[in-house]
């Protein structure tokens, strides 16, 4: 029985011996066809091209694959490109910001006021009126400085609200849309503030500014403007990254990054208003990234919000829905200040359109929103549109 087995062993291993012999031939004279198919090629292309006749066939044949290694480097090269700017490029600026005195160098600080902790004394006129409430945004031309500072590189930004490092190449192109409606003081803050932020992050953005034609008297639509602003950024540049930032929302730490990942971020985590705290899992209003794609896959905002509420969770569901899962920052990170503002008119048919969302989502949103453009103007800090949304039934 031993030797039965002995001899099988020695069987299997000649067998296994002349296999690998007869692969190993095989392999070879695939590669010496695939060498001739490489030389006819070439040669091809030689003549194609009027090749100089002098050279000899090697010295084709080498050149040919000289050429080969050289365009390999350039595409390594080209996915990992030398000129890309890192986290590492950002010396100035490596974690937690002090907010105010940072509004105070941007010469703003006296046009806000931020919600205090509890027990906190603070000015309550700021809960009645605003500062500058107007809605004349040729206000805000006037008094940019021009000259940089050692905080934003105001003499680069280009008409629009357009800056990009000039020292390496930006991985990503932002679109920042800040829909905007009687908040001037909030506005002069955010911009002027957002410069310095997103220039120490070294990302190549712009940043738009959309503001609806409604009157005050009139609730605001959010998803429309969203939308429209979408559109309209779009016509402006093939933007990778689209971020929505809440008017009055002042980041605090420059590690909460503004890029989209192959999720949509949710970045406003912890805000001062709500002791930092979030104030329930599905929340996406305030400040939120996403990628192009993303959002035209969600089909963007509903178009049936009027007035505060219902419109983000609205559009978490839609994320929900068409398994976009949601991502944040931590929440030592993502913090933010907000600015003090006159509440809002509550939205009273909130609850009764969030429970429609999976049947209207699919027509009603980013394909069949109606607007028209009132007026277009570049700014020095930002690109502002005056958009006519309509008006609710």
């Amino acid at each position: 029985m031993k030797v039965y087995y002995i001899r099988s062993f020695k069987k299997f291993v000649l067998i296994a011996s002349l296999i690998s012999i007869l692969c190993l031939f095989n392999w070879n004279n695939i590669l010496q066809r695939r060498s001739v198919v490489y030389k006819k090629l070439y040669l091809k292309d030689i003549k194609d091209e009027s090749a100089n006749p002098n050279l000899k066939f090697n010295e084709m044949y080498d050149e040919f694959y000289r050429i080969k290694r050289a365009v390999k480097e350039v595409f390594v090269s080209a996915r990992e490109p030398l000129d890309f700017c890192t986290h590492s490029s950002v010396n100035n600026l490596t974690g937690p910001i002090d907010v105010e005195e940072t509004l105070s160098e941007l010469n703003v600080s006296d046009l806000v006021e931020f919600y205090k902790p509890k027990n906190a004394s603070y000015n309550s006129t700021y809960e009645e009126t605003e500062l500058w409430n107007s809605t004349d945004i040729n206000l805000l031309n006037t008094s940019i400085p021009v000259n940089s500072t050692n905080l934003v590189d105001y003499a680069h930004i280009e008409l629009g609200g357009h800056w990009k490092p000039r020292e390496c190449k930006s991985r990503f192109k932002i679109a920042i849309i800040i829909p905007f409606r009687d908040r001037l003081p909030h506005l002069k803050v955010i911009t002027n503030y957002l410069h310095m932020f997103l220039q120490h992050q070294l990302l190549d953005y712009r940043i738009f500014v959309v503001e609806p034609t409604i009157p005050l008297n009139v609730s605001f639509n959010k998803g429309r403007v969203m939308n429209s602003a979408y559109l309209e950024a779009l016509k402006v540049d093939k933007y990778d990254c689209i971020i929505f930032h809440d008017v009055d929302l002042v980041p605090e730490d420059i590690r909460n990054v503004y890029t989209c990942t192959s999720r949509p971020r949710h970045l406003s985590v912890a805000i001062d208003k709500f002791d930092y705290v979030l104030p329930y899992s599905y929340l996406v209003g305030g400040v939120l990234s996403i990628r192009s794609d993303q959002y035209q896959l969600s089909n963007g905002y509903s178009n049936s919000y009027w007035g505060w509420g219902g419109e983000d969770d609205d559009f978490a569901n839609r994320l929900t829905r068409m398994k976009l899962l949601l991502e944040r920052p931590p929440k030592q990170v993502a913090r933010y200040k907000m600015m003090r503002h006159k509440p809002q008119k509550m939205n009273k048919d909130r609850f009764k359109l969030l429970r429609r969302t999976s049947r209207m989502q699919k027509n009603d949103g980013l394909n069949n929103v109606q607007y028209k453009i009132v007026e277009y103007k570049n700014f020095n800090l930002f690109t502002y549109i005056l958009i006519d949304v309509g008006m609710p039934k």
